[in-house]
């Protein structure tokens, strides 16, 4: 179960009123029943996802080994570093989430992903910047649809000012750590 998906979240669609399939079942006197969610793997729904992402391989220097990350026995990931994460988020999940979730779920994420490589580009343009600006609102609609209410806190709701941040400030890489943190690490060894 997801950490925004627990029976917290799920009373307060009770509260809510709002998507009645998913409310919690109390199963005998000590027992609560979660119904899945259209988001939530099967495991050989995981372990589809995990290969797929076990077998990318990138060039020298992209990323790190990031088939070291996959634990294909316990079904995580783990131990990748930011610019990893980056990489993950916008290259290699839209290709690994294809096959493994309903469409309906995997859409918006691919959106979502889009929206960040795009925003990462190395040039921008203001209209394209614009469209980012008014599509990333419908993106996060539909994202809207399918998780629950609790995942949207306000880093989510940053997602929005991306774009314009990059109007005011130019293209993100200028802004990024990354050459720092390398340069850095050459001088501490």
């Amino acid at each position: 179960m997801e950490p925004k998906d627990n029976l917290k979240a799920r009373l307060d669609l009770v509260e809510k009123g709002i998507r009645s399939k998913l409310h919690p079942q109390t199963i005998g006197s000590d027992r609560t029943y979660l119904p899945p969610t259209c988001f939530s793997m099967v495991p050989k729904e995981k372990d589809d996802f995990l290969k797929v992402l076990k077998g990318i391989k990138v060039l020298n220097g992209y990323a790190s080994n990031i088939t070291c990350c996959i634990k294909l026995k316990q079904r995580k990931i783990g131990s990748l570093k930011s610019h990893d994460a980056h990489v993950m988020m916008q290259q290699l999940l839209p290709i690994a989430l294809r096959g493994s979730l309903p469409k309906k779920v995997v859409l918006p994420l691919i959106e979502l992903c889009c929206y960040f490589r795009k925003l990462c580009s190395k040039v921008l343009q203001i209209e394209e910047l614009e469209r980012l600006e008014k599509q990333i609102a419908m993106t996060l609609c539909n994202l809207e649809k399918i998780v629950p209410p609790s995942f949207f806190t306000s880093m989510v709701h940053l997602v929005v000012h991306l774009a314009t941040e990059a109007k005011i400030a130019g293209p993100v890489h200028y802004r990024w750590m990354y050459p720092i943190e390398r340069y850095l690490q050459r001088v501490k060894s």
